[in-house]
């Protein structure tokens, strides 16, 4: 080593016994983390080998000496999104890293759905939504949508307005300056001819109509077991029996399915204003959004099936899904 070199080292050198092996991690720690040193130049100041400072390095982590934090939150974990995207056989597969409460989780969902939106949807699309809380959260933060038609694939819930198709509707067409197609009736009414005539009424008729001509659904998925689902919270006793009791696991656009992805009860989704089975089947891209654990087996069910195309989640849903296959 230069004389010059020696002097600048013995300078910038911690001041530690090499025998004290923990306030020698810490100097190692410091000098790497703190001050961004090489091991080499570690090794050459303090007078140990590079093998013991990297040694040295590892234990202050494994012994809580060091922590590392890294403030993700919101962001998307590329590596998780692939490996659920292949799990799950979908197209597209968005996970971010979330914290917080499930207010703040949506939010974080939602600004990564919406952006994707934005740069993914094309002029004279045929764009149709639900509702749920994330899909509120993504319809709120979108910033731009090229001109397209935007339709309501449900009825509404009674509940909370701010989450109804209706806002979803609302907010999607001002992004769009398009044509929208709202669908002013209950999602579940008290039976089948009810609400056939409502289906005939001239603009939910309009609306209906243009279901075979959507190319992309944005959509929420609620989970039953455990519960998650903003349907299941307003269903009447007698018909939220009559699902539990046929093995309902989780809902989509208002169609309520088992874990084998077979609807529960035909004669149930007859008294529902909504997109059918069949046509969300063939909807080109259909894009779920939602988070929590709680939705693992909901989401795995209408993946498998072929209901949804896309997702955009959390980490916790994701690990979740994943966890199965140790």
């Amino acid at each position: 080593m230069s004389p010059t070199r020696d002097l600048n080292a013995q300078m910038s050198a911690p001041s530690v016994d090499p025998t004290d092996d923990r306030a020698l991690m810490a100097a190692v720690a410091r000098a790497h983390y703190l001050q961004d040193r090489s091991r080499v130049d570690i090794s050459e100041s303090l007078g140990i080998s590079r093998f013991k400072v990297a040694r040295l390095l590892t234990r202050a982590r494994e012994e809580g000496l060091v922590t590392i934090d890294i403030h993700d939150w919101g962001l998307p974990d590329v590596e998780l999104g692939l490996r659920l995207q292949k799990k799950l056989g979908l197209t597209h597969c968005q996970v971010v890293r979330s914290h917080g409460g499930d207010e703040t989780v949506r939010h974080q969902i939602g600004a990564v759905a919406a952006q994707a939106l934005g740069e993914t949807l094309r002029e004279d699309e045929v764009l149709g939504v639900t509702w749920g809380r994330t899909l509120t959260a993504t319809a709120s933060q979108l910033q731009h949508l090229p001109r397209l038609s935007v339709v309501q694939l449900t009825g509404f819930v009674a509940g909370d307005l701010a989450s109804s198709p209706i806002e979803v509707v609302r907010q999607a067409s001002q992004r769009s300056g398009g044509d929208v197609h709202p669908i002013f009736s209950p999602l579940i009414v008290g039976d089948a001819e009810t609400a056939e005539n409502l289906r005939r009424h001239p603009d939910i008729r309009t609306a209906i109509d243009l279901f075979p001509a959507v190319t992309t659904a944005l959509l929420s998925v609620g989970a039953w077991n455990p519960p998650d689902s903003q349907v299941r919270e307003v269903l009447a006793s007698d018909d939220l029996d009559n699902a539990l009791s046929k093995g309902c696991i989780g809902d989509i656009a208002g169609i309520l399915f088992r874990e084998d992805g077979t609807l529960v009860d035909p004669e149930f989704q007859e008294r529902c204003v909504s997109i059918l089975y069949e046509q969300l089947q063939k909807v080109p891209r259909v894009v779920a959004v939602a988070g929590g654990a709680a939705k693992a087996d909901a989401i795995r069910t209408v993946s498998k099936v072929g209901l949804i195309t896309e997702l955009f989640t959390d980490h916790t849903l994701a690990e979740a899904i994943l966890a199965e296959d140790s």
